[in-house]
């Protein structure tokens, strides 16, 4: 066989069941599987996959196991030379499947690749950045924004200047639409469980390109990806996650005693940012309610709560185990 699409859901139905239908419409040319591994969704998922898709492989979880195990489960029972990690909130757009399969197929060196991603609305999706480093992270999730510190490295991890129309070798993907050679798995091993949810994909092409593989970008072929749907769900806890996973990452390849040092300075300067983001917040809200706005007011008092709600949860013990 081919392909193995592997898609990992979770309380996510209506937006798997368009994903399906896409793949559907637009099959690969040469043999391919599906595997759906949902992570205990309470939706109905698995009745109306085998209603509608019964020669779909699927696999019910009892509980929720993270989207590194989950993704997984499919690996063990995928028979694919490729494996494809879909997320389930994306629609699959004529010809892309066979498109990564074939460049694939044509380039022998390549481990991993990945289509242009794109927004409901047709517009680019970042989906390609170069690997984090510690300043990079400081500006994005710390009160060192505020003093446009390490802009420079933000901008340079977020890769701001790429130019999305044109194929290009680079450091990783975006998880959402990723195939891989199964051939790097067995060599490399899977996904690390270690990563709950967050930065999984950026540990797997790491690993990759430290093995010497090359990792593609391939703008010919396009993927429709809503975003967020199953991180959505749980809005004060997936930045948590997600700073979690990013200092599990730094620990795994940047070294314990770094990411230790880095991160005497990075817990105390997130709750900062949280702090001076409710000041901020009252002083608009306070503004908003002068000027008698009341979009404004409601927008203000809802990021208030949200800063109020992530702050709450960094307790002492809380940074230390993150």
């Amino acid at each position: 066989m081919k392909c193995s699409i592997i898609i990992v859901s979770w309380n996510v139905c209506e937006e798997l069941l368009e994903c399906l239908r896409s793949i559907e419409k637009n099959r690969p040319s040469q043999d391919f599987e599906i595997i759906v591994v949902d992570n205990a969704s309470t939706d109905g998922i698995a009745d109306a996959i085998k209603s509608e898709f019964p020669e779909i492989r699927l696999v019910i979880n009892t509980e929720n196991r993270g989207f590194a195990a989950a993704n997984n489960q499919g690996i063990e029972k995928a028979q694919g030379e490729h494996i494809f990690f879909l997320n389930p909130d994306t629609i699959v757009h004529p010809c892309s499947l066979d498109g990564l399969i074939k460049f694939m197929d044509d380039n022998n060196d390549v481990g991993a690749c990945g289509p242009k991603l794109l927004n409901s609305d047709g517009t680019i999706q970042p989906s390609v950045r170069r690997f984090p480093t510690f300043r990079a992270a400081l500006y994005r999730h710390t009160a060192f924004r505020y003093l446009h510190l390490f802009r420079g490295q933000y901008n340079k991890w977020l890769m701001k200047d790429f130019k999305c129309d044109r194929r290009l070798d680079v450091e990783q993907l975006m998880g959402a639409a990723l195939m891989v050679r199964r051939s790097i798995i067995d060599q490399l091993g899977s996904m690390d469980e270690t990563f709950f949810m967050y930065y999984e994909e950026v540990d797997l092409c790491y690993r990759i390109k430290q093995a010497g593989w090359r990792i593609v970008y391939v703008p010919e072929s396009e993927i429709t990806h809503l975003g967020g749907r199953s991180a959505g769900q749980i809005p004060s806890d997936k930045r948590i996650m997600a700073m979690a996973s990013l200092l599990k990452f730094f620990r795994k390849h940047r070294g314990r005693f770094t990411t230790g040092v880095f991160t005497c300075i990075f817990k105390p300067a997130l709750a900062v940012k949280d702090l001076i983001d409710i000041t901020i917040g009252i002083a608009k809200y306070t503004f908003a309610a002068l000027t008698l706005n009341k979009k404004n007011r409601e927008k203000s008092a809802e990021n208030i709560k949200k800063s109020i709600v992530r702050l709450s949860k960094y307790s002492w013990w809380s940074l230390y185990r993150i």
